[in-house]
């Protein structure tokens, strides 16, 4: 979501930006019916990519090791850390062979004016103004650098907000936030665990002829089956997820299952794990310290989960029908 930092708690300033989600998030009720609908083996649902072009490495090296037909859709905030026109530009230029969908950040970031969003991350309760307010900063800096270069901003523009593949024929639907809200945090780790939630999942799910919901946003992987099927959110590609790890998170949906998925369940006959993006950590660290110097806003809320990873442990994703299948990446 560009921004679910670490630094939760404390005071909260309510409608400010960064907490509003903005009335344009909304989607539309038949969003998920009526348009195309690829078919493929393999699906892989890769959001909160952040910038992260090693990540993106990782992805292409997954993709080419598949047999059978692959689909990718990278499910929004493909941007955050590439503040400079060059990194922003290589990144779009290296996405241009997958599905990419809009995110918050790049929500905010095509918009001709300010609505007062800020980010556009929606932050709950649980958010402190302090991590709310860097992720404001951190925007604002690639605001201006956009503003500098306004052509970057044109691959932006109208990009959608949802899509639908079909996996050995089973329907899986793809958003950012949730089914309601590019920005919505319905699909997080504590709306996941509500059983009210769940059963207004499972009903939508069963209405909607879906057998997997896909999202991101929230930057914590969760994930659960339901009886209509599975709702999966990577949490974050292009940034550890759990404790001692360095590696992203992607979703990868097929008719045969991975070896090297870090957990797994299966929903009606096709496979929904979650994959690490092995990215060069080194690299990585290097580049990102080169972009965002020690006080600099993404430096503070993020760079220590970059080096070793959140006070999360794999087994806080896991809601119910998925199971750990390997180790060697469990942390």
């Amino acid at each position: 979501m560009g921004g679910c930092a670490t630094g939760a708690g404390g005071h909260r300033s309510p409608r400010s930006a960064g907490r509003v989600c903005p009335a344009d998030y909304r989607i539309e009720a038949d969003a998920f019916s009526g348009g195309p609908e690829p078919s493929c083996d393999t699906l892989f649902v890769v959001g909160g990519l952040y910038g992260n072009r090693f990540a993106l490495d990782a992805l292409d090296r997954l993709v080419a090791a598949e047999t059978g037909t692959v689909h990718v859709v990278l499910n929004g905030d493909v941007h955050w850390f590439d503040r400079l026109p060059e990194d922003f530009s290589e990144i779009e230029r290296r996405i241009a062979r997958y599905q990419a969908l809009v995110g918050n950040v790049e929500f905010e970031l095509r918009r001709a004016g300010d609505v007062g969003a800020g980010c556009g991350c929606a932050y709950p309760d649980s958010v402190s103004d302090a991590v709310v307010g860097r992720s404001n900063r951190i925007h604002a800096t690639l605001a201006h650098m956009l503003a500098q270069s306004p052509r970057l901003k044109e691959p932006l523009q109208g990009r959608a907000s949802t899509a639908v593949a079909r996996v050995d024929g089973r329907r899986v639907a793809v958003t950012h936030g949730d089914e309601r809200l590019v920005g919505g945090w319905g699909c997080s780790r504590d709306s996941l665990r509500d059983a009210v939630r769940q059963g207004e999942l499972d009903t939508w799910m069963r209405v909607n002829g879906v057998a997997v919901l896909a999202t991101t946003h929230t930057c914590a992987p969760a994930a659960v089956t339901l009886g209509s099927g599975a709702v999966v959110n990577n949490g974050a590609a292009g940034m550890p997820n759990f404790r001692g790890t360095q590696y992203g998170l992607a979703t990868r949906v097929g008719a045969a299952p991975s070896p090297s998925a870090l957990y797994r369940a299966c929903v009606d006959g096709v496979s929904v794990e979650a994959v690490p993006l092995c990215y060069d950590h080194d690299a990585y660290l290097q580049w990102f310290d080169s972009r965002w110097p020690t006080r600099s806003p993404a430096a503070v809320s993020y760079r220590g989960r970059i080096e070793g990873g959140p006070a999360d442990e794999v087994g806080n994703a896991l809601l119910g029908g998925f199971e750990v299948v390997s180790r060697e990446h469990s942390g």
